[in-house]
């Protein structure tokens, strides 16, 4: 084809201008930059939770992260995917070279905090079943004082066992020591357990005479092992004694000394009495007293190791630093009863609190200041404790007075109310310690009206923590702080401590479990209650905790303690008492057992 003479003139002048652009003037053509591909990484979660984003589109060499959110009550159970670490709530992936997933599986909280199954401790057969009085298929062996206490100083809990049993027939006027044996199980560092007590104690029996209603452990000889009190009586179900049958609930007291080398040895305090508190009071030197409060004459008795000229000779010595300060109200009390060394009003003094009689019961809460050598009354709680005669029914529906006590605007009743049980903690850390009291009472629905008889059947037995303020001039009430408190069980304060090393104090319960059907009285889990470091302490939902058999739950307790060294809490659960079947015959299922879940991580709220 011709082209027109335009077009070709055109090209003429074009083809050169392509040419010198092309290549002989050093110039080249410009690069096309090359494109760093990018890679889906999606995300996936189970049930009970979520995980978001759930798509994101990453360059080839960056990595990406996810947020993780369980539901309440629930936590991760497993999340992988992508060569990713989880941080709090959040997964970071390793560099992504593809595309690829992250998936997320929830559990409840309580079920990845302990370990599945449990480890068995073996059983002393031979020490207990031969133990108790008469017939021993018919009476059971009791305890519920478990204590875990390192031996041998090898950094790993083992765990002391005081077994009593009462006698075969209730109400029994004795005067014979309560049948008893002390028990060692040595932790062999690889989560087992041996029996110990020649290591230990030097014999395979070894006896205190009495049953036990506390414990406390404590250096009370600076040898730098722990020492082991123990509140002992007979208040074994025998009768309280008889004018002239030398029967008595008084038992010998007794304290079981280290000695300095992993060995343990029993020695007699060297005076009876019917024991229901014990307490290791600090002194300024470091060193510990041991003190001890008695029902008999509502004495408190003290205790301190005197040290021998000998090499590393001394004994327990009775000393006069906790003698009564007298009187029928104002009085150290048997049940509760707490010294506060830290809290020094003045030189030389120290604090103590104690349950005081009111209405023919231990209700109000008394302080008590030492200086100078003498005791002296400080305060007492005012729940505004009275009498009205003839309206209180009983369960053998006999018409008798009817205690009556306000406590924050409610008022409470029932024969056995009182303050039972107590121990200190510091809300938050660096404060004044507060007294954490148990208070067991029944409520009156709507509070008291005169002229109305309240029979003892138709009142629910609460228990609740009042916690107080306690100073150098007054006991104060705090409201509020406990949250979502558990007040339809049976339980008494096992530990106020930091449960979960994240530097506040705790409380944890050992609930009663069983107890003839009571519907307050039916699952054998510790109550803990979590300081959420804004001065209350807060329920823990233990939904998901391990759990004994329903059918074999009756008299179970629970709880928690360090039993391996790791620095996380460990949960044990231990029977040490049996029901009936009849009136002479126990539960062949109930079998007496010490089982430990071995904590995974600490708990949190």
């Amino acid at each position: 084809m011709t082209l027109p003479n335009y077009q070709t003139a055109l090209l003429t002048l074009i083809i050169p201008l392509l040419i010198s652009c092309g290549g002989g003037g050093g110039s080249s053509a410009p690069e096309i930059p090359a494109i760093t591909p990018s890679f889906n990484v999606s995300a996936a979660a189970g049930v009970n939770g979520s995980i978001s984003p759930s798509m994101v589109s990453v360059v080839q060499g960056q990595t990406a992260t996810f947020t993780v959110t369980p539901e309440t009550g629930y936590s991760v159970l497993s999340i992988s995917g992508c060569n990713g670490t989880l941080s709090e709530n959040i997964y970071t992936t390793g560099t992504v070279s593809t595309a690829c997933s992250v998936t997320v599986q929830y559990a409840q909280y309580m079920s990845t905090v302990f370990e599945a199954a449990a480890y068995e401790f073996p059983y002393p057969g031979d020490m207990l079943e031969s133990l108790c009085i008469e017939d021993p298929s018919s009476v059971p062996v009791t305890s519920s004082i478990f204590l875990p206490i390192d031996f041998n100083l090898d950094t790993f809990n083992d765990l002391v066992v005081h077994y009593w049993c009462g006698p075969k027939a209730q109400g029994q006027y004795l005067d014979t020591p309560t049948p008893d044996a002390m028990v060692a199980f040595k932790n062999n560092g690889d989560k087992t357990f041996s029996l110990a007590n020649t290591e230990v104690f030097g014999s395979e029996s070894v006896k205190l005479g009495g049953s036990s209603r506390k414990g406390v452990l404590a250096d009370f000889n600076g040898d730098n092992y722990l020492d082991i009190l123990y509140a002992l009586n007979r208040e074994d179900g025998r009768a309280q004694g008889c004018d002239g049958c030398g029967a008595s609930n008084e038992a010998p007291q007794k304290i079981i000394l280290s000695n300095g080398d992993g060995t343990y040895t029993v020695t007699d305090l060297g005076f009876s009495e019917w024991t229901h508190a014990v307490d290791a009071v600090q002194l300024s030197s470091g060193s510990y007293d041991a003190v001890i409060s008695g029902f008999r004459n509502n004495t408190v008795t003290g205790f301190r190791f005197i040290v021998s000229p000998e090499p590393f000779g001394g004994s327990m010595q009775e000393v006069a630093d906790y003698a009564n300060p007298g009187g029928p109200t104002n009085r150290f009390g048997a049940s509760t009863l707490r010294f506060f060394p830290e809290l020094t009003p003045a030189a030389g003094s120290m604090l103590a609190v104690s349950d005081s009689g009111d209405c023919g019961i231990q209700v109000n809460l008394s302080s008590f200041s030492k200086a100078s050598g003498a005791w002296s009354f400080v305060d007492k709680t005012d729940f505004n404790c009275r009498t009205i005669p003839n309206a209180y029914q009983g369960y053998t529906n006999e018409l008798g007075d009817l205690p009556l006590i306000t406590i924050d605007g409610q008022d409470y009743t029932g024969g056995g109310f009182g303050n039972e049980e107590s121990c200190t903690l510091e809300l938050m850390p660096g404060d004044a310690p507060v007294a954490v009291v148990q208070f067991s009472a029944q409520p009156i629905a709507g509070n008291y009206v005169e002229g109305v008889v309240y029979k003892q059947e138709d009142l629910p037995v609460q228990n609740r923590l009042n916690v107080f303020d306690v100073s150098d001039t007054a006991l104060v009430l705090k409201t509020g702080v406990v949250v979502n408190e558990k007040i339809d069980a049976l339980y008494r304060i096992d530990a106020c401590r930091d449960i979960n090393n994240d530097g506040y104090d705790d409380v944890v319960l050992l609930q009663n479990a069983g107890g003839g059907g009571e519907a307050t009285n039916t699952r054998a889990e510790p109550i803990i209650y979590l300081n959420d470091k804004d001065n209350h302490l807060v329920k823990l939902d233990l939904s998901g905790i391990p759990l004994v058999d329903k059918s074999e739950d009756y008299l179970v307790h629970g709880f928690l303690a360090d039993m391996n060294g790791d620095g996380i809490e460990d949960l044990v659960y231990f029977r040490a008492s049996r029901g009936y079947i009849s009136s002479d015959t126990l539960d062949p299922r109930q079998e007496n057992f010490i089982r430990v879940y071995w904590g995974i991580k600490n708990l949190k709220l």
